[in-house]
């Protein structure tokens, strides 16, 4: 079990390591389409194992709490100096 998380998690760094290479390589506007591509799977997959963890919470209350999660974060990296 723990092999095979291991092997999907370097197959995800692998195949997000080359889609940043990928966008050196391509005109801004597709590089950009590519961002929010990733974006939009990597919160589509955040909400599915969450909503795997609470099947009783809604959408919408996943979201809240990834807010939530986001702001506290925040807080965390400007008391560092850090700007976001």
């Amino acid at each position: 079990m723990e092999s095979e998380l291991n092997k999907n998690f370097r197959k995800l760094a692998r195949d997000f390591k080359g889609r940043i290479e990928l966008m050196k390589k391509i005109p801004v506007e597709t590089s950009i389409s590519l961002f929010f591509e990733l974006c939009n799977f990597n919160l589509n997959n955040y909400i599915r194992i969450e909503k795997e963890r609470f099947p009783n919470n809604s959408i919408k209350e996943i979201i809240i709490k990834m807010y939530k999660i986001n702001e506290k974060n925040k807080k965390k990296l400007t008391n560092y100096g850090i700007k976001i």
